[in-house]
């Protein structure tokens, strides 16, 4: 009895959760995921670096510290420094931290707390990390230098007339991107030969991030986003959003799109194949954010002692769905499903028959990866007559959610005498799906409830 009522239970969880498919608004690619509150005395951390989702560094100006935090704890643990922190990165397994009134870097044990620093002849403004090193600016030198954390010394030293600020340097592809210090240039240094060129911006810039095949994004004071080629050429011009003052730095993902927070219209943006995707996050005001795992970028609220999480993720992409016949009984869900940022979780198959235009029965099960982005998956007619209505569903690790149908299939006499395919004539997005699905599950208690108390009434009128 317990098992029947829990397969009814869950049919009409999923039968529920099916039927608010088509109502769900379409997700956009950026999400707030989580804030996180802590007690620091009144203090404000400056800067932020992410170790892992469980360990954030920041950085403590008024005291000389940098502070471990624990989000899922709120445990913080201080590490004292002999100079004033700043910008702050987690770099290979260690915390490197600038110290902007001592002319040094400390480099952190993060396990230990040990502390070790190296000294520069200027005062260190900018960082940016590479697989051989991290770049460090030296704008009153001016000097542009290569740090081994690891080796404890400088590997290259180039004299740049560096602007001073933070977000002003960038890599991409052996290419060192630098803003010139009237902000009206860009120098692009390669880093195998020395060579130096310049490109004139035309109008003040004050951010930088690296773009694909060597190239650089660049922030103007005039609102726009530009594009350059490693071969100095303006290849793209974004308009971003009228009163956007970018907050340092600049931030670009492994495919393709920049991120960027505005403290004046508390929000977050992405801009990815000349689109701007912008969303406000209520009262938060971000401050220097960083790049984080898994597609995650973390910022300090200023207004408040709080951390921020944001995702940058779309939906799957469901190229083409479909239906074919293997017997007269069986039939394979194919799709070739794609994901921009490759955390794409599940592909699953959602068969609905009906008899008579009535829903007798549906089934859900996952799809497997048959080669690249190709999945696909057997099943069983389980009418004598009627039609059976496939849907291919995929999601990815923050709920994103598409879904396409794939076909119909005609069955007589327990044979399948037809399948029409839908070639995507009614497919949709949404980020609720997976949420809903959950929350549903949760009605199956009360359906078991219910359930049990209509049986224990049958009990006692029988009694009676």
């Amino acid at each position: 009895m317990v098992n029947s009522v829990m397969r009814l239970a869950a049919k009409l969880v999923l039968i529920s959760a099916l039927l608010l498919i088509s109502t769900i608004q379409p997700a956009m690619s950026i999400k707030v995921l989580d804030y996180y509150s802590f007690q620091l005395r009144g203090d404000l951390p400056t800067h932020i670096a992410v170790e892992s989702q469980e360990r954030i560094w920041l950085s403590l100006p008024s005291r000389m510290e940098v502070v471990l935090f624990m989000p899922k704890t709120g445990e913080m643990i201080a590490v004292s420094l002999p100079g004033l922190p700043s910008k702050i990165l987690y770099y290979e397994g260690v915390v490197i931290v600038a110290l902007s009134n001592a002319k040094s870097v400390a480099v952190i044990d993060p396990n230990t707390f040990e502390v070790k620093t190296f000294e520069f002849r200027a005062n260190v403004v900018d960082m940016y990390p590479t697989k051989n090193g991290i770049w460090l600016t030296l704008p009153d030198i001016p000097q542009v230098v290569l740090f081994s954390p690891s080796e404890m010394r400088v590997l290259k030293e180039l004299n740049l007339n560096v602007a001073t600020g933070e977000g002003i340097i960038a890599e991409s592809d052996s290419g060192l991107w630098v803003i010139e210090k009237s902000y009206r240039s860009l120098l692009l240094v390669d880093t195998l030969s020395g060579s130096i060129k310049t490109y004139e911006v035309g109008n003040q810039t004050y951010l930088v991030a690296p773009a694909k095949d060597g190239g650089v994004w660049a922030v103007t004071v005039e609102g726009y986003l530009i594009r350059i080629t490693r071969d100095l050429k303006l290849v793209e011009k974004v308009a971003l959003p009228a009163g956007t003052v970018v907050a340092p730095p600049l931030l670009s993902t492994d495919y393709g799109s920049v991120v960027y927070f505005c403290r004046p219209r508390n929000s977050a943006g992405e801009v990815f194949d000349g689109n701007v995707e912008e969303i406000r996050m209520g009262l938060a005001s971000p401050w220097h954010p960083t790049k984080g795992p898994n597609n995650t970028f973390w910022f300090i609220d200023i207004t408040k002692n709080a951390i921020g999480v944001v995702t940058i993720s779309k939906p799957p992409t469901i190229k083409v769905a479909g239906v074919e016949k293997l017997t007269d009984k069986d039939f394979r869900v194919f799709a070739e499903v794609e994901d921009r940022e490759g955390d794409l979780m599940h592909v699953m198959a959602v068969v609905e028959q009906y008899v008579g235009g009535k829903l007798i029965m549906n089934s859900t099960f996952e799809m497997g990866l048959v080669q690249g982005n190709r999945y696909a998956e057997d099943e069983s007619i389980g009418i004598d007559n009627g039609i059976a209505m496939v849907k291919v569903v995929a999601f990815d690790a923050v709920g994103n959610v598409v879904y396409f149908r794939a076909g119909n299939i005609t069955i007589k006499d327990g044979v399948i005498t037809n399948i029409e395919l839908k070639k995507g004539e009614e497919q949709g997005t949404g980020i609720q799906i997976y949420i809903l699905i959950s929350e549903l599950l949760l009605l199956i208690p009360v359906v078991l409830a219910v359930f049990y108390v209509i049986r224990r009434r049958k009990k006692s009128h029988k009694r009676k």
